[in-house]
């Protein structure tokens, strides 16, 4: 049985999203990186988003920067 990633608002199973923002410069990397892709979790019980960070390609994951980020 696999385990599922649930919203912390409503306890509903929260969906993948990945989508083009061109926001390269919320991530670590920094501006004119190429890390435009966001990659978060969806929740459609109550619209909570919860972005997890950002990629480039397939191998490249960026983080969000420290003071943008919900949990520390």
């Amino acid at each position: 049985m696999m385990l599922m990633l649930k919203c912390s608002h409503c306890n509903t199973i929260l969906k993948l999203n990945i989508g083009y923002t061109g926001c390269d410069w919320d991530t670590v990397k920094g501006k004119g990186s190429g890390y435009g892709w966001e990659v978060s979790l969806h929740c459609e019980s109550c619209g909570r988003l919860f972005t997890i960070g950002h990629i480039k390609d397939y191998n490249n994951f960026a983080e969000m920067k420290p003071e943008l980020k919900c949990l520390k």
